[in-house]
């Protein structure tokens, strides 16, 4: 016979060990205990490691009973039990009796480790084993049993809500709090309470505070701080009893656990945050506690107080002016101590220590740490831009630019973009410095972008400037998008000052941001193109205003964004610099019902937190709770009507960038450019369907065979776009039985899924042969770009007077000429009536065969003076379907200004678009509004209604609106309406 192989591995080793355990063999009870001890340490090390132990469960069980007494071997058990009770809950269920019977064990902490552990089984059907312990652990005479029967209900709260309550187990932890005289067992009471409420306000009752203030030196120092939280939130009576309250806390201040003194520090600001003098003695006093916290060798303890310390000196810099010595760096400090410690410099900077404050700051920039070099250079920049003197500290700022380290030269450009945007007097001294400044140098996008901004606006007190530009315009493709944007703005900026100079490259620069794939760099080269091209002195006023000083710069974090992080005081919501609300979520276990989360989050507003579809405002005519009904008893101003061509309004969007160019009398120059404009990126093609449709139905495009193609003119004489040279890259497909002066229509494929983008495109066309006459007043802007090659027998008109006369074409196009669409295969638009056209450009166009004729949308024109009665917006909310949703991010400046003000600064910018608000409330983390809007009226039917629901949701930084309309046809311009609103309001 074969010998059997006996089973390897770590696990099979255990359980014959732990067999040969339970036989006991001839060892003594001491060698007994030791070996269990030992075999059971080697189990619980491998199960921390990861490895599955569970097999081992019966047999654990047996060799721990065999030694009943031997508390280390049951805290071993207990600790195996809880971890695997999950995954072999039939097995955990044979341990229940032991467990039982050792929570009425004499000895307390057995008692304690029986119930902690029953209460960590995590198995709901155990749950009726585990009532009566608790209810006997929190009558328990001894306060480590109650303590652990306490934090029991807890857990137990988790797994079953609803059974904990009935049992009347958090009512007993409510006696325990009020009564118990240990302080370990009231600090459990405590953090069970505050865990299942989530709300202090209810716990800070006058007689519960006043016991815990005078019994607080017993509690832990853990302890110490949730009694200090729940201290914070207390709501004092008068001024007296607040004084009352900080002289008992006072010697908190002074304790060693730095958690103790930060949460008594919120105690002392949030208690007398409404005593403006008593707040301005209290920033004094703590100033020495926090000074001492900064000052000790834990960087974590300092880099949490430094945020707070910032949070304070940003709201009230004048209290740390004179202590600004206490914020040098150390030789010793990492790089973000010394990152916090000069930005609160920079923020304490006044007149009286501005000069102390830039010469320590001018040493760091000289760091080797190419980061604190950075940032010590930010500060002096806004240092510079806070202080009102600052002549001698612009001067050691552009001193910064002789240094030689790139770094340090890049991150001065930039502060001195926004230091020239504040004084633009400054400008001759400061753009003087820059002649020695090499562009090649400079190899950072922000910094060759500030430099480029500076050059384009005060380029008149810079020689060289234009030769500059035109070294940067050479590899305008080579560069990045926002350099390429600031070339785009710098070249016309600077053409306007200094036109014989920058003629050379102007051309040039808008060219290349025409044939950029970047959409932002492409639309500004475009817009930029056509206001050129329209009315040289309007595009001077756009393009180049005059200077203004910047008052004030837009701060990293709002104001109203910081008065809700100090609200969140002593709590990771000041070190990450935004509120709970925005990074905390709660768990499955800690998930409450509907109701319950509602009103421990405060609720959004009764009348507009619906709790179901048939109470949609819930009472909004009431205005109880935090709704606030808006209905403004002054209309703003109805703007006069104008006649507006069908359907014209509708695509008014579009026009934007939208340039019909009809075979009209155009310069040659012109002709040549038009017919060259290079492609834009692929995202543009996109917007195809909905530029061609005008606010219409999607066109249905279908591939055709080139047979069933209708044939595009070919003629010698006429120039079509086509799909290399379009300015949309669509193909040139000529209607039917249009002559040879008959406009021709780009079409695309329809993508897979159409989703509508902002319309930004150009048309393409059609033009005559012959020698159009040249345009009065066009020709002088393709002159000042220098002329061109023409593929008209028409001569380039004369340049400007006073311009250079060169010859030389300055618009390099050179290598594209403009040639006749071939006859291609290309998808054909579904046949469409574009006799509408007349009316937007004047021109004639031919109808194709057997055009089929579609609803006209209607313009969307809101009644200013729309008054909708709460019960009609509900009884219409109720009736009508959702039209439309979607949602969108939100910025954490956005998030801060929606509900400033009590919401109005948000209702009121959209009234501007005659969109009315009907209801508006609630409170963080969840607000909610409802909108309305009134189209009039007109021939294609009478007034109807535009519902929205928008809702804001700050934990996830989401904006979600529901559309409903009475005429589902019209929401898609009220979308685009709407959009355009919020866009304007979004910080």
């Amino acid at each position: 016979m074969s010998e059997t192989k006996k089973p390897r591995g770590e696990v099979a080793d255990l359980s014959l060990a732990l067999q040969n355990l339970c036989t006991g063999g001839k060892r003594s009870d001491k060698e007994l205990r030791s070996a269990k001890k030992d075999i059971f340490k080697k189990v619980i090390n491998y199960m921390t490691l990861g490895m599955d132990m569970s097999p081992l469960f019966p047999m654990m069980t047996s060799c721990a009973n065999l030694s009943p007494d031997d508390l280390v071997l049951k805290k071993m058990l207990y600790l195996y039990l809880t971890h695997y009770s999950t995954q072999t809950p039939d097995l955990a269920l044979l341990t229940i009796n032991q467990l039982q019977k050792d929570s009425v064990d004499q000895d307390p902490t057995v008692r304690g480790l029986a119930l902690r552990s029953l209460c960590s089984l995590r198995i709901p059907n155990f749950i009726e084993y585990v009532i009566s312990p608790i209810n006997s652990g929190l009558k328990d005479k001894q306060p480590y049993v109650r303590k652990t029967a306490v934090l029991g209900v807890l857990k137990l709260y988790h797994i079953d809500s609803e059974t904990v309550q009935n049992q009347g187990l958090l009512e007993e932890v409510r006696r325990l709090l009020f009564s118990d005289s240990d302080p370990h067992v009231v600090a459990n009471c405590l953090s069970v309470i505050l865990e299942v409420e989530q709300s202090f306000k209810k716990l800070a009752d006058k007689v519960l505070v006043y016991s815990l203030i005078n019994k607080l030196k017993e509690f832990t120092d853990w302890g110490q701080c949730l009694v200090l939280e729940l201290v914070s939130h207390y709501v004092p009576v008068s001024e007296e009893e607040v004084y009352d309250i900080l002289n008992a806390l006072e010697d908190r201040m002074s304790h060693v656990n730095s958690a103790v003194v930060m949460a008594t520090v919120k105690v002392f600001l949030h208690l007398t945050i409404n005593l403006t003098v008593a707040h301005q003695r209290v920033l004094e006093r703590i100033k020495d506690p926090l000074k001492t916290l900064i000052s000790r060798d834990d960087p974590a303890t300092a880099f949490a107080v430094l945020h707070h310390v910032l949070l304070l000196a940003q709201r009230a810099p004048i209290v740390f002016e004179n202590d600004y010595t206490s914020f040098y760096c150390r030789t010793h400090d990492p790089w973000y101590v010394k990152k916090l410690k000069i930005e609160i410099l920079s923020t304490i900077g006044s007149s009286n220590n501005a000069y102390d404050i830039v010469s320590e700051l001018t040493e760091y920039a000289r760091d080797i740490s190419p980061q604190l070099s950075r940032e010590a250079i930010r500060a002096i920049g806004r240092i510079t831009l806070a202080v009102p003197d600052a002549s001698g500290l612009v001067e050691r700022l552009l001193n910064f630019l002789e240094s030689g380290s790139e770094h340090i030269v890049a991150e001065t450009l930039i502060q001195m973009k926004d230091l020239l945007r504040r004084y633009p007097d400054t400008a001759a001294v400061c753009v003087g410095q820059l002649t020695d400044v090499s562009a090649s140098s400079i190899q950072e996008p922000d910094a060759r972008a500030a430099f480029t901004w500076i050059l384009g606006r005060f380029g008149e007190h810079l020689p060289p400037a234009p030769y500059v530009l035109e070294s940067l315009v050479e590899k305008f493709a080579e560069e990045d998008p926002t350099v390429q944007l600031a070339l785009l703005t710098a070249s016309v900026q600077l053409f306007f000052r200094r036109p014989p100079e920058c003629q050379a490259f102007l051309g040039a620069a808008l060219a290349g941001g025409l044939a950029s794939g970047h959409q932002d760099v492409y639309d500004r080269a475009l817009l930029y193109y056509r206001m050129l091209k329209a009315d040289l002195s309007a595009a001077e006023r756009v393009v180049l205003p005059p200077s203004v000083n910047v008052a004030w710069f837009a701060d990293a974090t709002a104001s109203a964004l910081r008065d809700r992080i100090f609200e969140e005081f002593n709590s990771l919501s000041v070190v990450l610099q935004k509120p709970a609300a925005n990074f905390v979520s709660r768990g499955k276990f800690h998930e409450a019902g509907g109701e319950e989360r509602e009103d421990a989050l405060g609720g959004v507003a009764n009348a507009v937190a619906a709790t179901s579809e048939t109470d949609l405002l819930g009472g909004l005519d009431s205005n109880d709770g935090a709704v606030d009904v808006d209905v403004p008893s002054i209309s703003p101003p109805q703007p006069p009507p104008v006649a507006t061509p069908p359907l014209a309004t509708a695509v008014r969007a579009s026009m934007t960038l939208l340039d019909f160019d009809l075979p009209a009398p155009v310069s040659p120059a012109i002709s040549q450019v038009a017919s060259n404009l290079p492609p834009p990126p692929s995202s543009v093609a996109s917007f195809g369907n909905d530029l061609l449709s005008l606010g219409l139905a999607p066109l249905a495009i279908t591939p055709v065979s080139a047979a069933a193609m209708p044939p595009i003119p070919s003629s010698s004489s006429s120039v079509s776009i086509g799909s290399g040279h379009s300015p949309l890259g669509m193909v040139s497909t000529s209607v039917p039985g249009a002559n040879a002066s008959t406009l021709s229509f780009s079409t695309i494929p329809s993508p897979a899924s159409y989703s509508p983008s902002p319309m930004k495109s150009a048309t393409a066309m059609n033009t005559s042969g012959g020698s159009p006459a040249p345009s009065p007043m066009l020709p002088d802007f393709f002159d000042l770009l220098g002329g061109g090659a023409s593929t008209s027998t028409s001569k380039p008109s004369a340049p400007m007077n006073g311009l250079n006369s060169s010859n030389k074409p300055t618009f390099p196009i050179n290598n594209i000429t403009a040639v006749t669409a071939p006859a291609v295969q290309a998808p054909v638009a579904s046949p469409m009536d574009f006799s509408f056209l007349e009316n937007l450009t004047g021109a004639t166009v031919a109808a194709s065969p057997a055009p089929t004729t579609l609803p006209a949308v209607p313009e969307l024109t809101l009644n200013p003076k729309a008054r909708v009665s709460a019960p009609k917006f509900q009884e219409l909310w109720r009736q009508l379907s959702v039209v439309f949703r979607y949602t969108e991010k939100l910025t954490s400046a956005s998030l801060a200004a929606i509900p400033a003000h009590q919401h109005r600064d948000f209702t009121h910018h959209l009234l501007q678009a005659f969109i009315q608000t009907i209801a508006s409330g609630g409170n963080a983390p969840m607000y909610k509004y409802y909108f309305y809007g009134e189209q009039m009226g007109n021939s294609s039917g009478p007034n109807s209604l535009i519902l929205v629901e928008c809702i804001v949701d700050v934990q996830t930084a989401t904006l979600t609106a529901t559309f409903k309309a009475e005429r589902a046809e019209m929401v898609s311009q009220f979308v685009d309406l709407w959009k355009n609103c919020l866009a304007g309001f979004y910080r």
